[in-house]
This record gives C-alpha cells, structure tokens and sequence, in this order.
C-alpha cells in the first residue's frame, strides 16, 4: 500500500460526517432515553436512583474487557451494527411493558440490566471508531466536532427529553430511542464496507484482553490519562443523570426545567468543542486537560451555592465549559497514545475503569443525597472540592503538562 497524499492526513474523510451523522442521531436518542430512566428512577428516592445506575454500570464493567477483545478480532463496524441491532429490540420492547404496567422499580432495573450488557459491546466499538476513520492528526478536530455535534443533539434531547417524559413518560422515551437505532443501523450498513481495519487481534480471548490491559497501564502517559479519566469520571458522569435530577427535585423544578439545567451544562461543553474544531486544540493540552478540572470544579461550587435559576443556569454552563476543556484534550491524547489495532481494548478498559468509578460513586452520591446533613447540595460542593483536587494533582504530573497531540 501507499501511504497517503499530505493533503489527505490533513481533511477528515466525509464517511466520518456520515458516521458522526448516525452517531448523533443516536445520542440525541440515547441522551433522552438516559434522562427519562433517570427522572422515572428519581422519583423513588436517591437510593433507588443510584441503585439503577448501578445495575446498568455492573454487567458494564464485568464484560467491558471481553467487549473491547471481540471489536478488535471482529471489526469494530460489525461489533458496533449488531449492538446497535439489539438496543433497537430491546428500545422498541420496552414501549409496550411500560404501557402495560408503568414504570415500576423492577422493570427499571431490568432495563437497566440488559442496557448495561449491550453496552459493554456497544462502547468499546463505538468510541474506537474515530481512530479507525481519521487520520491521527486530525483525530483532535474530529473528536471537537463529536462534541460539537453532541452539544447541539444533547441541547435538543434533554428538552426533547423533558418534553417527552411529561407528555408519555419512560413509553415516548423508547420509543423515540428506537427510531434513532434505526437510523444509526443504516448509516453503519452504508459505511462499514469502506472502512479499511486495522491487523485483527490473532491471540486467544484472555491473551488478547491481557495484551490490551499491558498497552493501557505499560505507557506513562496512557496510565496517567487513564487514572486522571478514572477520578474525574466518577465525580462528573453522575451529573446529568443523577446529580442534576435530583438539584432539581430539590427546587421543586419541573421535569422541562432539569432538562434545561443539563442542556446548560451541555452548551458550555459545545463551546469548547466549537473553539477547538474552528482553531484546533489548545498548545500543551494535557496542561489545560487539567485547568478544565478545576474550571469544572468553580461551576460545581456554583451549582451548590446558587438558588435562582438564572444563577444555576449559568453555573451549570461554566461546569460544562471545564468538563469540555479536559475531555476536548484528554480523548486526543489517549486514542493517539496507542496504535490503531488497540483501539477496541484501550477504550474497553477507559470504560472499565469509569464503570469501576461509577458503581462506587452512583449509590455513594444518591445515599448522601438523601441524608438531611449533606443533601443534594453538599454533593455539588464534596464533587466540586474533589474535581479541584485531581485537576491540581494532575498539573503536577510532567508527562500530563508536557504532553502533545502528534
């Protein structure tokens, strides 16, 4: 083969955008279906919440290693198109079973379930596939563009979310969500024969897990993206789906108004996305990863602090700018840390490790939620002092300040 012209390393190729077009719609279906479980769990209380959470972050993480294993020795795309497959049945299904008899506990926990299994498939595939579509110099501006793309689809799909979950609940959720593995199981039936893959993983299932987990924790600066992720993931994941809900339940606000609370967030993550991909990332972006942890960490003291809604708003908008700042240059870092043959298991175990986090943090932030000396507010402040803390860590660490994208 020959190597590419210089001005093809520099365009990201259009079966990216119609890849990042299928894997929009799906997130914005994905981002409504995760608020309507989260608003229908919150209403019996931070433990239940975080106990659903926990039952979807589960069977996630104890089959994430096999999940990533199986993208690489079978393509991601195909990985990715029979995952997708499944959500669609099991999305589709649940409108029915919630007309049926509601939204009970165990029909929440049940979704959760088999939700958390698909997605141990589902992740590892889906966020290995950028480095398999684009060139490793422009994999920074790719990934602002998902974010940028996300940004607007998450604004959409929490008010969508919000309108949807008041007019028919966890029912018109599904169902939407159905729709939009649709569209993404056309766009992977159009694209998957163009991708060129990378070598396939040849060894033995264990010995290619092992192979994956070496190549992740074996490199300086892989290990140190992979512990600073790991922390934040457990602090700030929990925000839109559990933390945010019940700051709301909290203000007495309406199902509508959480949604616009995360959008908020959402906003002030697409506009470091959008700067990213109009001027390219940040000089020494594994420094300003960790500047965005504590710009994350003076939005969370806000959200504690602030009663008004305009307030919380544009706390909510300041927390999303820094959570933008670390992951529009922490991502680039990690996916061109590694080669492309890894792709698969490394994002298998980035994901291990922020499940890992969430179990313990999803029933830890509900419980203490619900406790009358702490409350939803003590959590935003207690997430907020922990954010500083790690991004101050992270700033001591040379290989994260003096990291680049090449």
């Amino acid at each position: 083969m020959t190597p590419p012209a210089e001005s093809d390393t520099q365009r990201i190729p259009v079966r990216y955008w119609i890849w990042l077009l299928g894997a929009a719609v799906s997130l914005l279906g994905d981002l409504t279906m995760m608020f309507a479980i989260g608003w229908s769990a919150s209403q019996y209380g931070g433990q239940v919440a975080g106990l659903v959470l926990l039952v979807a972050a589960a069977p996630r993480a104890a089959l994430l290693l096999i999940g990533g294993a199986v993208g690489d020795r079978f393509g991601a795309p195909r990985v990715l198109l029979a995952s997708c497959t499944a959500m669609f049945v099991v999305t589709a299904s649940l409108v029915p079973a919630t007309i049926a008899v509601d939204e009970p506990v165990w029909l929440l926990l049940a979704t959760a379930l088999v939700v958390g299994v698909i997605d141990a498939f589902f992740l590892p595939s889906s966020r290995s596939m950028p480095r398999l579509l684009v060139p490793p110099a422009q994999i920074p501006r790719a990934m602002a563009s998902f974010q940028v793309t996300g940004m607007v689809f998450a604004v959409i799909g929490t008010l969508v979310g919000g309108v949807l979950v008041g007019w028919a609940g966890l029912t018109a959720a599904a169902g939407f969500d159905a729709l939009t593995f649709a569209v993404m199981i056309v766009v992977l039936a159009v694209i998957g024969k163009s991708i060129e893959l990378p070598p396939k993983a040849t060894l033995g299932m264990f010995r290619s897990i092992a192979e994956g987990v070496k190549v992740a924790f074996g490199r300086p600066l892989t290990r140190t993206l992979l512990i600073t992720m790991t922390l934040a993931a457990g602090l700030l994941m929990p925000m839109d789906v559990l933390v945010l809900p019940l700051l709301a339940r909290d203000h007495q606000w309406s199902a509508g108004t959480a949604g616009l609370l995360i959008a908020a967030r959402s906003i002030g993550v697409g506009a470091i996305a959008l700067r990213i991909l109009m001027r390219g990332a940040f000089n020494r972006p594994g420094m300003v990863a960790a500047i965005g942890l504590l710009l994350a960490a003076l939005g969370l003291l806000g959200l504690s602090q602030f009663d008004p809604l305009p307030l919380t708003l544009a706390a909510a908008v300041v927390s999303g700018a820094g959570v933008g700042l670390f992951t529009g240059h922490v991502l680039p870092l990690l996916m061109n840390s590694v080669e492309r043959e890894f792709q698969s298991r490394l994002q298998s175990v980035v994901v291990l490790c922020q499940n890992l986090a969430l179990v313990v943090m999803n029933p830890l932030l509900g419980t203490l939620a619900d406790l009358d000396a702490v409350g939803i507010t003590g959590v935003c402040l207690v997430i907020s002092a922990a954010s500083a803390v790690i991004g101050l860590v992270a700033l001591t660490r040379p290989v994260m300040r003096n990291a680049t994208v090449t």
